[in-house]
């Protein structure tokens, strides 16, 4: 059984799953090659523009719609509330900051920048989602898709490898599901008044 929210949440992460493949599809070349790009690549392509701005758009929209439904009191929904903005802000922020991050190297690293942070925003966000819920052995192998997430993105940071796709798609796997699970988690035990 799902709550309110919890169904924005999800809609909005099945937005980016398919919106995500309909990219890889269309040129699967950007991010699966030796030499592997980040998602950022299907921006700044006239072929898939598109469907990358309707992944973090979509996603963004549904994310704050979740916000909606939470309940009005409780410490722990307005915490949630606080993290759903701030992960579609952040949707929003590696949008727009992708379109000309290719014309100097100011927009460059500060899509770099954005993108870091996001990266660093779903393992702390997920740790408090984690703590607020059963704390299942689903929910901490899902922190461990995080964690090796984070590794292939310090991999790629130090230039061991060219994975930044790889740990973009890990990242976002154990992120969206602890988001789903844990808006679900806090929704049903800060229920909404009568």
């Amino acid at each position: 059984m799902t709550t309110r929210a919890s169904r924005y949440v999800t809609y909005g992460q099945w937005n980016l799953v398919v919106f995500v493949l309909l990219c890889l599809s269309l040129h699967p070349g950007f991010v699966l090659k030796s030499d592997e790009g980040g998602f950022s690549n299907y921006g700044i392509h006239l072929k898939t523009a598109i469907p990358y701005t309707l992944t973090y758009l979509g996603c963004a929209i549904l994310t704050l719609r979740a916000v909606r439904y939470l309940p009005a009191t409780g410490r722990n929904a307005k915490v949630l509330a606080t993290v759903l903005r701030s992960y579609a802000l952040l949707c929003l922020l590696l949008l727009f900051s992708t379109y000309g991050y290719t014309l100097n190297t100011a927009l460059k690293d500060t899509h770099g920048a954005i993108g870091l942070f996001a990266m660093v925003f779903d393992p702390v966000a997920s740790v408090w989602l984690f703590r607020h819920m059963n704390g299942s052995g689903w929910d901490r192998a899902l922190l461990g898709v995080e964690a090796a997430g984070l590794v292939l993105a310090v991999v790629d940071i130090v230039n061991v490898a060219h994975v930044l796709f790889a740990s973009q798609a890990v990242i976002a796997i154990g992120f969206g599901f602890l988001l789903v699970r844990g808006t679900h988690h806090i929704e049903r035990e800060e229920p909404q008044p009568s």
